[in-house]
């Protein structure tokens, strides 16, 4: 009985992982965030002061993670317009032409995601941030779900910081329980 117990201990316990490598100054930055809604208009570079060095969308390129992305990319302008709900994202190069263009629609917490999965869409939550979250649910050799939240703020300095959280969980084999989790941090830097 004995043996049986320590191996479901430890099938359980094995099976987690949990990674952030920049927790400390997600904190920092995060208790001392200003509310996006403060200004309509804010322009960031497009490369962050240092990349999280990971792979994911929108990684190390802010034009890319708002679908404005050009190789002559240099700034992302945001154009907030509260009353309807949206922020018209534009990339600019070293002269500040507008290279792409889109508009984003911004949901309100508890508003329902747009029916047309084509839509991009961000939440703008009560505290003032944007927030963006994709889930999955995929039954395959296993019973599982794996997430993909951003997290986008103003810095106390008026940069712009996107935390990246990946992570899932499950049973492998329909048996042996598993969760993964980690996050990211970049800060990109206004421009002036």
């Amino acid at each position: 009985m004995r043996g049986l117990l320590v191996l479901l201990v430890t099938l359980l316990l094995g099976g987690c992982v949990i990674s952030s490598p920049q927790r400390a100054q997600y904190k920092e930055e995060y208790g001392n965030r200003q509310d996006i809604r403060t200004h309509t208009v804010y322009r960031f570079m497009t490369k962050p002061v240092r990349p999280s060095g990971e792979e994911y969308w929108g990684a190390a390129n802010l034009a890319e993670f708002f679908y404005v992305d050009d190789k002559n990319a240099t700034r992302v302008e945001l154009r907030f317009n509260y009353a309807a709900n949206t922020v018209d994202v534009v990339s600019l190069d070293a002269q500040n032409t507008v290279l792409r263009k889109r508009t984003i629609v911004l949901l309100d917490e508890s508003a329902a995601k747009p029916a047309d999965t084509e839509d991009v869409y961000l939440t703008l939550t009560k505290d003032g941030e944007l927030t963006k979250k994709v889930r999955s649910c995929k039954p395959d050799m296993s019973v599982g779900c794996q997430w993909w939240n951003h997290k986008l703020f103003i810095t106390r300095s008026g940069d712009l910081a996107v935390q990246y959280e990946k992570g899932g969980a499950g049973l492998m084999f329909l048996l042996v329980p598993a969760y993964g989790s980690t996050e990211y941090l970049e800060i990109y830097p206004k421009v002036g």
